[in-house]
């Protein structure tokens, strides 16, 4: 018996570049889109950038360029055209005609991305409507003659419905359905975070670019297991766990989705259950990989995200994982760490300087909590026990005469 495994789709990539993008940007540019398809088991063919100062309402390139285009999607044999960058409905049907192929642009790749990683029924329900809204634009007639379906009684005389019509309103009741239950969702999370908002426990919640080692860092601060992979968007999913810094002194710590550059407003719409977790946090850890060539874009992305978000004010410590691997980038680095200079450089694969981190966030979830300080006599047993029973002595110094007692408030 011959096992055969299925061949993965072949792309031409095509990156359009602004007149200030330099050489090696456009190559950034190239690379993370290599990566994406990649994520979603594509496998590349060939690629193309082209400079476009003003693009074409029809067919977004122009005329010579897409004739390129069509020259190398035939050459290499490939399945499918991917753009890096956001086309309207009726550029990417007119790409289709003239390409005689599917055209996939950056906001359905990381559409379809996230459907392959989504693991929990919230996630799985966002993605969904975040499909689509983006099909439903895109529906288009199939073939010259259009399917239809005769309506009415018996022997009506009228035309009917045409597919597309059929289909614009069948995906329109998905979107009615999706959204509520969503909201169903939300209301039950919302009672969650509720309850978790009037505990007194502190809060961390780790950002930043997606691949950074964010998943990583969890578990080597928590000790449990996490899904983390070497892919973009491993987290999906909200992820909390709750670590101890020290005794008495409890804090929650959240994963998020990673981010990344010209993130469709409708996944930031759509993954509001991930991302506010930035927003709801006391405190963010952002999350930077060190040997990243693209390390400041990340840095930069992050920071725009979280600006919009409305979370950019909150108390932030900056990390720079991975730092057991070449740093490709030391300039931008040394950038970073001049503007955060107490940024800490870590490895959560390794261990090293983690305890650095862990020592921080104490530091933090001290002052969120607030702490007193109170000595009492070796000989008063009775108070000794009553401070330990209360479950908020963060510390206990012993002396000759006494015990001093650090506890939240």
């Amino acid at each position: 018996m011959i096992e055969t495994t299925p061949l993965r789709p072949r792309v031409l990539v095509v990156t359009l570049a602004e007149d200030r993008r330099t050489d090696w940007q456009i190559r950034r540019v190239e690379q993370e889109a290599f990566s994406l398809l990649d994520t979603l088991g594509m496998d590349v063919a060939g690629s193309m950038s082209f400079y476009v100062k003003q693009p074409s309402s029809a067919t977004y390139i122009g005329k010579g360029q897409l004739e390129e285009v069509l020259e190398h999607r035939r050459l290499f044999d490939c399945d499918l055209v991917y753009f890096d960058t956001s086309l309207t409905p009726r550029v990417d049907r007119n790409l289709e005609a003239v390409l005689e192929c599917p055209v996939m642009d950056r906001n359905e790749l990381i559409i379809e991305i996230f459907a392959s990683r989504a693991r929990t029924r919230e996630a799985k329900l966002q993605v969904q409507l975040a499909r689509v809204q983006f099909l439903l634009p895109r529906l288009k007639q199939s073939g010259a003659a259009f399917a239809q379906q005769r309506g009415g009684v018996r022997g009506a005389k009228g035309e009917g419905e045409r597919q597309i019509e059929l289909d614009r309103r069948r995906l329109e009741d998905e979107m009615v359905r999706l959204k509520k239950e969503i909201r169903q969702v939300k209301r039950n999370r919302d009672t969650q975070r509720k309850r978790r908002l009037s505990s007194s426990t502190p809060s961390f919640a780790l950002v930043g670019y997606t691949n950074s080692g964010k998943s990583s860092l969890m578990k080597a601060i928590t000790g449990r297991d996490t899904l983390c992979e070497d892919k973009l968007f491993a987290t999906l999913d909200p992820l909390e766990r709750t670590v101890e810094l020290e005794r008495g002194l409890d804090a929650v710590l959240s994963d998020t989705v990673g981010f990344v550059s010209n993130l469709p407003h409708s996944l930031i719409d759509a993954f509001s259950s991930t991302l506010e977790e930035a927003t709801l946090a006391d405190v963010l850890i952002l999350v930077l990989d060190a040997s990243s060539d693209d390390v400041d874009d990340n840095y930069r992305t992050t920071l725009a995200v979280l600006d919009e978000l409305g979370a950019s004010g909150k108390p932030m410590m900056v990390v720079f994982n991975k730092i057991d691997l070449p740093m490709s980038n030391e300039v931008a680095v040394s950038s970073i760490r001049a503007l955060h200079p107490d940024a800490i450089m870590l490895s959560a694969k390794t261990g090293e300087n983690m305890d650095r981190l862990v020592g921080r966030m104490r530091m933090e979830a001290r002052r969120i909590v607030g702490t007193r300080t109170i000595t009492l006599s070796l000989d008063d047993t009775k108070a000794i026990e009553d401070a330990y029973s209360s479950g908020r002595v963060i510390s206990a110094d012993y002396t000759d005469t006494g015990v001093v007692f650090t506890m939240r408030r």
